[in-house]
């Protein structure tokens, strides 16, 4: 029996099970995280991203975890590190609060999420949707007044949020988007006083729809993790690369010396 989804594997070592984010793809997470020595990097694309279609699969935040579950039963993955950056980072928390036995470490990156459904750094994603299916959209949604004010402040960031109109993007995005922001990666704040694995958690500033404080309030609830901060892709892209996979690296040797 195969596995339905698209699923990814590169390296050998160490187990890196990390997620991509929302609107992106593996793509995403092979071009920061590829050739990481003495790391097997896999994933899977989450349903409605990528080469995995939507169908009939209601995107959450619960089902894309346990699709990720899924996929590590078909390869063998007993357990491992778990990861993401964004929407990953709470596909990731998740599965350390549902399936606590199958997670040896944790990583998150650039988390978007906390406890609340919709949340404000993501509306404009929202706000994009009556626009997706015009055919002149994209033009018409760069009058949008939030997206006007990030392209004036980090045209950058304007550009990648541009990225949910791409041809390469799957029909049903609109579906995915309003169902993923508007769902939350676990119910309390709270709820993360009961991870206790060991933690790595990067945050940066510059960044709209991954706003730093969230990286310190997550950090601040998980027992004995670690936060990092790091240069925004948006302001710098190759430093951020180097020194995320920096942390990465040193995290996963201090996992497997535990």
């Amino acid at each position: 029996m195969t596995f339905k989804h698209n699923s990814f594997s590169e390296g050998h070592g160490f187990p890196l099970v990390f997620q991509h984010g929302l609107t992106a793809n593996m793509n995403q997470i092979f071009g920061l995280l590829g050739g990481l020595p003495n790391v097997q990097l896999c994933g899977i694309d989450c349903p409605g991203h990528g080469q995995s279609h939507l169908g009939n699969f209601h995107p959450s935040f619960d089902n894309y975890a346990d699709e990720v579950i899924k996929y590590m039963n078909h390869f063998g993955i007993d357990s491992s590190i778990i990861g993401g950056l964004s929407m990953g980072s709470g596909i990731a928390i998740n599965m350390a609060l549902r399936y606590p036995e199958r997670v040896k470490g944790l990583i998150l990156h650039r988390p978007a999420w906390l406890a609340t459904a919709d949340p404000q750094n993501l509306m404009i994603l929202k706000e994009a949707i009556p626009f997706m299916d015009k055919t002149n959209g994209a033009s018409l949604f760069t009058a949008n007044a939030a997206f006007q004010t990030i392209n004036n402040q980090l045209p950058t960031a304007a550009k990648s949020i541009m990225d949910i109109f791409s041809n390469s993007q799957q029909r049903q995005l609109p579906v995915v988007i309003e169902h993923m922001v508007g769902d939350a990666p676990f119910n309390s704040i709270d709820e993360l006083d009961n991870i206790n694995v060991p933690c790595l958690v990067l945050g940066n500033e510059d960044d709209p729809l991954h706003p730093y404080e969230m990286a310190e309030v997550i950090h601040q609830k998980i027992e004995g993790s670690s936060l990092k901060k790091i240069t925004s892709r948006y302001i710098d892209g190759n430093l951020h690369r180097t020194q995320l996979r920096g942390h990465i690296s040193n995290f996963i040797k201090q996992v497997n010396a535990l």
